[in-house]
């Protein structure tokens, strides 16, 4: 089976092609941010607990 696509039908498949790229690397790039700044959350206050709540702390 053999099409024949145009020049421009060609580019506008590459262009679609790069936008949704484009988009998934967004979207992992946002995933990888929320995941990191999650965790460095849950240990800061991990840290900031044991700080703290130690028995040398000053209340």
């Amino acid at each position: 089976m053999n099409t024949d696509l145009k020049r421009e039908e060609i580019m506008m498949i590459v262009e679609r092609a790069r936008y949704q790229r484009s988009i998934a690397a967004g979207e992992v790039t946002a995933v990888s941010l929320r995941k990191t700044l999650a965790w460095l959350a849950k240990w800061t206050d991990r840290f900031l607990h044991a700080l703290l709540m130690s028995p040398t702390a000053n209340h």
